[in-house]
């Protein structure tokens, strides 16, 4: 009868530090977790105290080159809308990596991926309008739409800012989408 009480005493002391170790194993997760995601929280930080500083520059070179306010009140309402879908689509919260169940922290990521790849097909395109009428608006106050040399400059000088552009929103898209692709990955791996 010894026998059989230290075998179910052993069994309990190895299903506790099977709870114990499953535990840390989950804390573990969430604070790989947040760090993963702590590059996204600060993309989404520094596009707000940027924005404001953006809205003043374009509103210094409505001044400058002489055209309508309106541009730069374009560009903030633009940016902002895009801004509140960035902290909607890219920051996931500290707060909810450390408290949320796995289902719930599961299901926000794959609705992001969703949003995020929605939010950069149509604010990219407006983004490329928006600048295409700025420029314009440039040249035709600055009376340069006949001369075809600074014409020339300012178009290719457009071009080359907007192929910047794309670049850094792809490669921004890319990461963030891997970024929560590796937590699914992590988050998956923990499951098994």
């Amino acid at each position: 009868m010894d026998e059989l009480e230290n075998l179910r005493q052993e069994m309990s002391a190895l299903k506790q530090n099977l709870d114990r170790q499953q535990i840390i194993n989950k804390n573990m997760l969430r604070n790989v977790m947040k760090h993963r995601a702590s590059w996204l929280n600060t993309l989404v930080n520094v596009e707000i105290i940027m924005l404001p500083l953006i809205f003043l520059l374009f509103v210094a070179f409505g001044a400058i080159f002489d055209i309508s306010m309106w541009y730069a009140v374009i560009f903030l309402i633009l940016a902002a809308v895009d801004t509140a879908f960035d902290w909607r689509t890219m920051r996931i919260s500290p707060r909810l990596l450390g408290t949320a169940s796995m289902i719930e922290i599961r299901r926000k990521l794959l609705r992001q991926k969703k949003e995020r790849l929605w939010q950069t097909c149509i604010s990219a395109p407006l983004a490329i309008i928006w600048l295409y009428f700025y420029l314009r608006a440039i040249m035709i106050a600055n009376d340069v739409i006949d001369d075809v040399a600074l014409n020339f400059s300012i178009s290719v000088g457009g071009v080359i800012g907007l192929a910047a552009a794309i670049v850094v929103i792809i490669v921004i898209y890319r990461k963030a989408q891997g970024t929560n692709d590796s937590i699914l990955s992590d988050m998956n791996e923990a499951d098994d």
